[in-house]
This record gives C-alpha cells, structure tokens and sequence, in this order.
C-alpha cells in the first residue's frame, strides 16, 4: 500500500527523516521499500536515532545509497525540479555523537555547514530528524524544515492532549509531533511516520505519509494520508 500511493502523488522527490531501518526489526521491509520507491523519483535520506542504535551505521549507509538514494550529512545540495533552483539540505542525527563519533558537535557541524547561506529567491528546505532542535534551525535561512520522530504523540486524547501525551526528547504533552507549523515566514512540516509497534501502540494517531506541493517557493498544501 505504501509503495502503490506514493507511486499514485507522481512524486518529483521523495524525502526521508530518519528511522527507516530499525535496530530491532529486520531489515528485509526496508529492502522491499528502497527497491520499490527506486524507479519512481530521486529520492534524499538523512539518519535517525534508530540507524544509529543499531551499531552499524555505516553498513546501513551502504546498503542506503546501493538503491541510489542520496544521504544528506550535515551539507546541501543544489538540484533543480521543473527548471526550479531548489538547496536541499540534511542533518545527521545528534545519535552520532554517542554511537559513532564522540566528539561530534551537532550544533557545531550544522554552524560549519550552513552559516555561509544568505537570504535569497532560492528555495531552501532542510531534511532534520529532529522536530525539537526547530528552534537551532531556525538560526538559518531555510524556508521549510521536514522532521519526523516525534511518532505524532503517541497517544491523540481528542481535546485533551491533541498533539499527543509523549514525544522522544520532548516528554509529556509535546510541542511539535506532526502536521504544520509556522514559524513567521519559515514552515515546519513533521510526519507521524509509518512505524507501528506492538509494544507501544497508537491511539488517535494512524502512521502517515505526508504529501507537500510547492508553487512558486510557496508552500501551497500539505496533505497526510493515514494508514489504516
């Protein structure tokens, strides 16, 4: 189902936030997802904590950009979708420090990589993991951020806590779990994500994938589609 609706959105790119391979479950439906989204748009990935978790991260790179999927680390790229100048860029995941490289400094390495950017028509969005550091991002001049692993809350109480009781790195009753925020001028996009687990279910809170059309450097929708 997964594979057959995004190939439906006739996607011209297809981002990734992180947590696509678990350090617990096999790594055969990762394999059946990068195959399937191969053929149908380029497609840009960044690490989550989870990648990292696993201990192995830099066979996971690997078998990533096997399926040619390009991994953002801390820098950008300049591509063009319908003759329009885009600067794509990714950010590890604050995990590398911990499991990969001790003395890696994530406020630091995102400073290095991306204090030379300057406010201008070019269209800017940044692939984050991590919904919570929104406001480091915010210190450069990106137009859209993408996060994911806030899980959507969790558990959604109708009226109650409808951003969620409990977000990773966030605690209870979360800021930024999914769907649209705004931030002046600057628009922060977080999925729910696709990740269902027996041991910690979600209530009120379907897995997602998110569908954004930009027009003219404008972030004109944002659609989630709920997994049944």
């Amino acid at each position: 189902m997964t594979i057959n609706y995004i190939k439906q959105q006739n996607p011209d790119l297809i981002f990734l936030v992180g947590d696509i391979i678990d350090d617990i479950i096999p790594e055969a439906g990762a394999h059946l997802f990068f195959q399937g989204i191969k053929e149908i748009a380029p497609a840009y990935y960044v690490t989550g904590n989870h990648e990292y978790w696993s201990g192995e991260i830099d066979r996971l790179r690997e078998m990533v950009t096997s399926y040619g999927v390009t991994i953002l680390s801390d820098n950008y790229e300049i591509i063009r979708v319908h003759g329009q100048e885009i600067l794509l860029a990714g950010v590890e995941d604050p995990a590398k420090r911990r499991y990969e490289m001790p003395l890696y400094d994530y406020v630091g390495s995102m400073e290095r990589a991306f204090s030379p950017l300057r406010e201008d028509d070019t269209l800017k969005i940044l692939l984050a993991h991590r919904p919570e550091w929104i406001e480091t991002y915010l210190g450069y001049p990106f137009d859209l951020v993408i996060s994911g692993h806030a899980h959507g809350g969790q558990v959604r109480i109708p009226l109650l806590a409808s951003n969620g009781l409990y977000a990773p790195n966030q605690g209870l009753f979360p800021s930024y779990t999914g769907g649209r925020y705004e931030h002046g001028a600057v628009v922060h996009i977080v999925s729910r994500g696709l990740a269902v687990y027996k041991e910690r279910p979600r209530i009120y809170n379907r897995p997602e994938l998110v569908v954004i059309k930009i027009n003219n450097n404008i972030i004109s929708s944002y659609l989630s589609k709920m997994n049944k």
